[in-house]
């Protein structure tokens, strides 16, 4: 077990478990999960379907509740957050990053990967904007709408938007699930190097073991519980 200063983590959870139904109808998800999450590395968790990834990755970004136990990010304990105080939490501390990149068809590429900061009244870093938009290769895209751009091309919009507040913790769900083989390499790629330059903490799930080997650390779920990889 490997000892942390608190500023090398950017979020940890104890004894976390989310239950559905009751009696014969019971399903744990997620049953007694206990993990640190560390500072700037890119983590992976695989698993099967069914094996509790997605319910973990909801639970650490805000958007559900657990049955039990204690997440923590940054210092603060969000599992115990009111509505309105979670929203302020996922708009201003998570970066999301979906399977089906979520992009609003009506805006364009410029507009989706500020939307956020928009809703939440935030000034953007122009330089930061043009920078990561120039680093994805979206420059020439950013006034087109999400229909226009290939598979690749909108998750290339869904990272960025993901990274323009400079989130504490990027989640991905499956990224790349549905995106052929190489545009799934080059998202892959641009995560890695969003991770290694600017040094985002990223959680990203997935069932590919291939992919998994670009991570600094690999967790494996089964049945609602961390099963191999370093846990607390």
């Amino acid at each position: 077990m490997t000892e942390y200063t608190a500023d090398q983590i950017t979020a940890s959870v104890e004894g976390i478990k989310k239950y559905y139904g009751k009696g014969p109808n019971l399903v744990k998800a997620l049953d007694g999960v206990s993990l640190k999450i560390e500072r700037g590395k890119f983590t992976m968790i695989i698993g099967t379907s069914g094996s509790g990834k997605t319910t973990f990755l909801n639970l650490l970004g805000g958007q559900d509740r657990p049955t039990e136990g204690k997440i923590f990010v940054d210092g603060t304990r969000i599992d115990t957050l009111r509505e309105p105080e979670l929203a302020v939490y996922r708009r201003n501390k998570v970066g999301f990053i979906y399977q089906n990149f979520n992009l609003i068809p009506m805006l364009t590429v410029r507009e989706n990967i500020l939307f956020s900061q928009d809703m939440g009244n935030l000034k953007p870093d122009p330089g930061f904007f043009d920078e990561i938009t120039e680093t994805l290769g979206l420059k020439d895209r950013l006034d087109a709408c999400p229909g226009e751009l290939s598979g690749g091309g909108q998750q290339k919009a869904a990272i960025a938007r993901a990274l323009i507040g400079r989130p504490s913790l990027v989640l991905a769900d499956e990224p790349t699930g549905n995106l052929d083989t190489k545009s799934s390499q080059n998202v892959l790629a641009l995560l890695r190097l969003m991770n290694e330059r600017y040094h985002q903490t990223i959680v990203m799930i997935t069932h590919n073991l291939e992919i998994a080997q670009m991570a600094d650390r690999v967790l494996r779920m089964e049945d609602g519980k961390i099963v191999s990889g370093e846990a607390l």
